[in-house]
């Protein structure tokens, strides 16, 4: 059991469970426009993101306790530098608009973890206020304008609801994260819960519940698949939402909550499956 708990651990430490939730959202918006999986597309995000993710949450330890890092940071950097050289690979594959986006994402990352000693002395993450909506920008870039980019869309062909509509979507997802970290996070952060409180804050994400139907209005093409598997995903996150507390487990939030996105992926390729096949 031991062994399992460790693989567990491992797997949500090295960002391997929040890489998937991001694969699992780039190939929805693929699947909604009936394009086919790009593998090379897809596995580029992917590293990317276990890549990104570890250099913003080890950066500091790596830097300052280099000699006494312990064998789980250890194996943790062993595998982002596979995902970095995956990166590398895969990153050749890809459109020119592509990877021009991913250089301005890495760059956000970069000024996310490390202060941008140009304008100011601390990271964004360090801004007051700004931590969570950093994380929903990149994440809708990522999850719902680079497949558009991958498809060869022009400027004026870009959906950019389907960006807002991400956008929106990871905001309440990320209102879980927030009410856990609550009590702990530098009061200077800002973060929504200390600056409106548990029950406001739960309050905003079930607005943003309610907002997101309204972007189907905005899209003639969508099936009858993504509007069941869409109305089931935020039915869950309302309960995630209801749930979520100071005193929440990390497993409840890094773990079913990240989720999420993969369960929504899970659903509509099941749903497309008995669709069909006629089951439905």
């Amino acid at each position: 059991m031991s062994f399992l708990k460790r693989i567990f651990n491992f797997y949500i430490n090295s960002s391997l469970h929040v890489a998937c939730s991001v694969l699992a959202l780039s190939d929805l918006a693929l699947m909604e426009k009936h394009n086919s999986t790009d593998v090379f597309f897809l596995f580029a995000l992917f590293f990317s993101t276990v890549f990104g993710y570890n250099f913003v949450k080890y950066f500091g330890l790596a830097k300052f306790h280099y000699r006494s890092l312990t064998n789980k940071l250890k194996e943790i950097q062993a595998l982002s530098a596979m995902c970095f050289l995956g990166l590398s690979f895969c990153f050749f594959q890809l459109k020119t608009n592509v990877q021009w986006s991913l250089f301005f994402l890495g760059g956000i990352t970069l000024f996310y973890a490390m202060p941008i000693n140009l304008i100011s002395s601390k990271s964004l993450r360090k801004v007051s206020g700004l931590k969570i909506y950093i994380i929903a920008f990149v994440w809708a870039i990522t999850t719902a304008l680079l497949p558009q980019l991958h498809r060869d869309l022009g400027f004026f062909e870009l959906n950019y609801f389907e960006v807002l509509e991400r956008f929106v979507f990871i905001l309440v997802l990320m209102l879980p994260f927030e009410i856990r970290d609550m009590n702990f996070d530098d009061l200077k952060l800002s973060t929504i819960p200390q600056k409106i409180g548990l029950s406001n804050t739960k309050n905003l994400g079930y607005f943003g519940i309610l907002v997101l139907p309204c972007f189907l209005f905005f899209n003639d093409s969508r099936s009858v698949v993504e509007i069941i598997s869409t109305s089931v995903m935020l039915s869950v996150l309302f309960v995630f939402i209801t749930k979520s507390h100071p005193e929440n487990s990390l497993s409840y939030t890094s773990f079913w909550v990240e989720a999420l996105p993969i369960f929504w992926w899970l659903l509509s390729i099941s749903l497309e499956i008995l669709f069909e096949t006629g089951t439905l």
